[in-house]
């Protein structure tokens, strides 16, 4: 498995790529291949729990607009409302960084444990490159953290009293 002979893969219908099998023995690579695995694994679930953060925390916005819609405008659970809005869009976006940072440590661990395999695994991960994967990524975690800015001032202006 680690260590077959050089076979050679066509690289987009022009030049042959060589391909060079890892370095490593059998029960290395598999060690390896399940490390990259969980890695995976571990990004995925991360990703789950962003989005997961993101819709619930729009969730309790609106659980909370219709909470301080009833309530009088001058009494201790409006006010409550408002500043539990507040505290949840904190905590939510430092959620949402917290995830983000997981998700480049298990990066990390996998752009590690690739370099150890075959050059057509580097060649074939390195097809979109590091600094395009991280702009996707940190769009999507700043369009996360406008969403719940953008709820949090939606809910504030509903609840804002009316003249």
């Amino acid at each position: 498995m680690a260590k077959a002979p050089k076979q050679e893969v066509e690289e987009s219908g022009e030049e042959l790529l060589v391909v060079e099998p890892s370095e490593l023995d059998e029960r290395t690579h598999a060690e390896l291949l399940e490390l990259y695995r969980t890695s995976v694994d571990t990004i995925r679930f991360a990703k789950h729990q962003q989005w997961g953060t993101l819709g619930g925390t729009l969730g309790v916005f609106v659980l909370l607009g219709l909470t301080g819609d009833y309530a009088s405008k001058t009494g201790f659970l409006f006010k409550l409302c408002m500043i539990i809005s507040l505290v949840l869009s904190v905590g939510a976006i430092y959620s949402l960084v917290i995830y983000q940072f997981w998700q480049n440590a298990e990066r990390e661990k996998m752009n590690l444990i690739a370099e150890r395999f075959s050059n057509l695994t580097r060649h074939i991960r390195g097809v979109v490159t590091e600094r395009e994967r991280n702009f996707h990524r940190y769009v999507l975690l700043f369009f996360m953290m406008a969403s719940i800015v953008l709820g949090n001032w939606l809910l504030i202006v509903f609840l804002a009293p009316r003249t």
